[in-house]
């Protein structure tokens, strides 16, 4: 599980605010998909809700790749990445994706501020696997800008990016971020909103709770795959650290506020007892 930094504030500190906080990780469409999720984002923060905003953007990092003639290939359900693939996410995810959103939030009267991992050093990586090149997998979490941003009643929209030991930036996948600054900050709630209304299981229907050993169990028979694997591995990281987490659809208005006091929506995560 990544570590957190820890700092030397004295009194109270801006972390009070952050434990009641949702984090919530949406994707990254920039052509009006996103809209449930932004407009579920306003009414959240409407009703006085502290927020973390996570985004993804994954299929439109490929097709800036596949415009500027790079080859794009996965690897367990992560994007190998070279040095040219690296900057054209970065470029995508903290620039027109991050910004798109925030522009879209401020106009709903949201007070979102964008930034990425790499601001602050919040998020720190270590490459993942030599044979995805520069790709990271989040080691630890400094929490202090978020937590600033949140005492300041702002509404931090993070891109995933991340630094090594060297101060290299590494691609992170957006779900397993989002479950790292959920762990690191004692969020109330970590929700992966999305398309689906939870996770499947081979019939078809919504699997209410699970936990590590039944999800691994569904991991090995091939029911849990793609890009569900890394949601789901996100929430047991943020369940095991003491946050509710759950995979809901973003139609569902009522989902958040319901899991908030404890009544089921979505697929909910357990700890390990």
């Amino acid at each position: 599980m990544p570590s957190t930094r820890p700092r030397g504030h004295g009194g109270t500190h801006p972390a009070e605010r952050s434990r009641e906080a949702v984090v919530l990780k949406i994707g990254g469409s920039v052509a009006g998909e996103d809209d449930a999720a932004l407009d579920l984002v306003a009414s959240l923060h409407d009703a006085g809700r502290p927020l973390v905003v996570v985004h993804g953007g994954g299929p439109l990092v490929g097709e800036w790749a596949t415009r500027l003639g790079l080859e794009t290939r996965f690897e367990r359900g992560l994007r190998v990445t070279d040095g040219s693939t690296r900057d054209v996410a970065l470029a995508v995810l903290a620039g027109l994706v991050n910004k798109t959103l925030v522009a879209r939030l401020v106009a709903k009267g949201v007070p979102a501020t964008g930034l990425s991992g790499v601001d602050g050093g919040m998020l720190r990586a270590e490459r993942e696997d030599e044979t995805l090149g520069l790709v990271g997998r989040v080691s630890m979490v400094d929490s202090s800008l978020l937590e600033e941003l949140l005492a300041a009643l702002r509404v931090p929209v993070v891109a995933p990016a991340a630094l090594d030991g060297d101060g290299t930036i590494l691609n992170v996948n957006g779900d397993t971020a989002a479950g790292a600054i959920a762990a690191a900050i004692a969020a109330r709630l970590l929700a992966f909103v999305t398309d689906v209304p939870g996770v499947r299981g081979k019939d078809g229907r919504v699997i209410a709770t699970l936990d590590r050993d039944r999800a691994k169990a569904l991991v090995d028979d091939g029911t849990i795959e793609g890009g569900m694997l890394p949601k789901v591995e996100a929430c047991l990281v943020a369940a095991q650290a003491g946050c509710r987490a759950a995979i809901v659809s973003a139609r569902d208005i009522d989902a958040i506020e319901a899991l908030l006091s404890g009544e089921a929506a979505g697929t909910v995560f357990e700890a390990a007892a």
